[in-house]
């Protein structure tokens, strides 16, 4: 009963604040000032302790501006009840605010994008620009073509493994450090890769180095657009994200043609990668703040406020909204939380660190191991594809190098517009889903019904291209084929990600590798082996069989769509 007394009491100081002769619209602040009184609430939460549970705090207002207004309506009320009630030892009984996902700036988001499009695109440089050497490769180290192609399968196994790595630490230890850590290495073993002798052996190790420096950008890359994207937009963000990625096979080949067309320079092909590497660690110390979650939240300066312990109105998070910091050299070094809040840490909580226990519950999770196997084997007919392009090319086509390199320009473009436009259109189909039933949660595995679509794409451009080969039918007609599987492939990866981020948002980087450790896994397989299956079944059976693996890949995403409303819930 006097709970119920000094809530009424309460309310009515704060509605006989009208006689101070400020307008209405000042009373309509209140939303605005959500934030103020959860301030207020929390400190006195963290400051009082009550002996007995019935006993009332001292009567008096809350350190809010004075409000004023000729009526009070029903939900106004019912803020500043709620408000009252939170001073009491119960902080479950907190008002609901609506804190905006993030307070970047749209130029500032616009930075974080150009930054992380471009590491993104490093990775797969650092692999494609040397597969169009192969054949130069072969001959300069003098070996035979399954050895050099081995120095790709090392590479991808290799790239596989990484993010596992680079996840594990990116959802619990910050962003930004990692990104610097992975460049510096880039950057080092590229220029050891452009300088030592020609040796196969130096090159192996070497590739392992550089395969696990490059294999964070992907799990990195997909946390970062977490962090700051809601999911109404995450599909055109991951597919924003993947131009990266994607360009890598486009200009790769390009910039290796144009090495190689003058003679045999193909340690400038680790020298430019050593360049671009050098330029994205300047970017990213520089300009790149810090975006998990966890120990910045949304990005607003009102949580480095609270700890520093700021006196005085916090700005309303009307005009708060968008506010950063827009300084050189933003959060250097390993970061821990802005503020120790029990508000933020409610909001923003700190994920358990990662391990092998940690992804092996992943691994047993069936929509991160049926939507990662079903990746793999796509990813595994593109880079089959992209290992024999540049051995067919040269060998019955008769291409130079930088017509072999161009070639490449048609299914990089492919995979372009089919990770750009299977983005799009998730996003649309959620957007529309969402809209004709207002009052239900989107199940994430709707997004995983245009797989279907891609799946058949990359079949049937995997069984094109090889029965193409085989009949040496002319070559408009394996960029056709090509083209097709590159678009399906990037299609589904990007569907595929967006699902799987949507569904675990705090574990987007750890998920992210999991899948990124079953595509590359395949990738490596299919790249090492690709050639002698092609000489003992013929390259029209062997691309036939390798296509037809794919539909493993249709009835896993058909069960997942199917049984979906099993695993919604499931949470790391």
């Amino acid at each position: 009963m006097e709970g119920k007394e000094f809530q009424k009491k309460n309310l009515g100081l704060q509605i006989n604040s009208q006689d101070s002769g400020t307008s209405r619209t000042t009373f309509h602040s209140l939303q605005d000032l959500g934030d103020d009184i959860i301030n207020e609430s929390w400190d006195r939460v963290n400051q009082k302790k009550t002996s007995a549970k019935d006993e009332v705090l001292p009567e008096t207002p809350l350190p809010s501006p004075s409000l004023s207004a000729k009526k009070v309506n029903t939900k106004e009320e019912e803020v500043a009840v709620k408000s009252s009630n939170s001073q009491s030892k119960e902080p479950s009984q907190e008002p609901r605010v609506d804190v905006p996902y993030t307070c970047f700036t749209k130029d500032r988001r616009l930075v974080i994008f150009g930054i992380i499009i471009f590491i993104g695109f490093l990775g797969p440089m650092s692999g494609n620009i040397y597969i169009p050497a192969l054949p130069l490769l072969q001959r300069e180290f003098d070996v035979s073509a399954t050895t050099i192609n081995s120095t790709v399968s090392a590479f991808m196994a290799v790239f596989s493994v990484g993010p596992l790595f680079w996840g594990a630490l990116a959802d619990f230890g910050g962003r930004k450090f990692l990104y610097m850590v992975s460049l510096s290495l880039m950057l080092a073993v590229n220029i050891i890769l452009a300088a030592v002798p020609a040796n196969i052996a130096a090159l192996f190790v070497l590739r392992v180095f550089q395969a696990f420096a490059s294999s964070s950008v992907i799990s990195l890359g997909a946390g970062t657009v977490t962090d700051v994207v809601p999911p109404k937009h995450r599909g055109k963000a991951i597919a924003y994200f993947m131009m990266g990625p994607n360009m890598g096979p486009i200009i790769a080949p390009i910039v290796a043609g144009l090495i190689l067309m003058k003679g045999n320079y193909w340690r400038w092909l680790f020298g430019f990668t050593s360049i671009m590497a050098g330029i994205a660690l300047i970017l990213v110390t520089a300009l790149l703040p810090e975006t998990l979650r966890c120990i910045v939240g949304n990005g607003d300066p009102k949580w480095c406020e609270r700890k520093k312990g700021v006196e005085g109105k916090v700005l309303p998070s009307s005009q708060r909204r968008g506010l950063s910091r827009w300084h050189l050299f933003p959060d250097m070094g390993i970061r821990k939380p802005v503020t120790n809040d029990p508000f933020f840490q409610q909001k923003y909580p700190k994920p358990p660190k990662a391990g092998f226990t940690l992804y092996w519950k992943m691994v047993k999770c069936p929509p991160v191991i049926i939507t990662s196997v079903s990746t793999a084997l796509l990813f595994s007919s593109y880079y089959a594809f992209s290992v024999t392009f540049s051995y067919y090319l040269e060998n019955d086509y008769h291409f130079t190098m930088l017509e072999i390199g161009a070639a490449y320009v048609c299914p990089g473009v492919a995979m372009l517009l089919g990770s750009q436009s299977g983005g799009h259109l998730s996003d649309y189909l959620r957007s529309r889903w969402i809209k004709t039933h207002p009052e239900k949660k989107f199940p994430a595995e709707f997004r995983l019904i245009l797989n279907l679509v891609g799946i058949l794409l990359t079949m049937g451009g995997t069984v094109g291209y090889g029965w193409s080969i085989f009949f040496h039918h002319h070559f408009v007609v394996l960029l056709v084929f090509s083209s097709l599987t590159a678009f399906g492939m990037t299609w589904c990866s990007n569907t595929s990600m967006t699902y799987l981020t949507e569904l675990f948002p705090k574990r987007a980087a750890g998920t992210v590798a999991v899948s990124s450790f079953f595509r590359n896994i395949g990738a490596a397989i299919s790249s090492a082996i690709i050639l002698k299956l092609c000489k003992a079944m013929g390259t029209g059976w062997c691309f036939t069989g390798l296509g037809f693996c794919s539909l493993i890949s249709l009835v896993g995403i058909l069960y997942l769509i199917i049984f979906q409303r099993k695993y919604t819930t499931e949470e790391f």
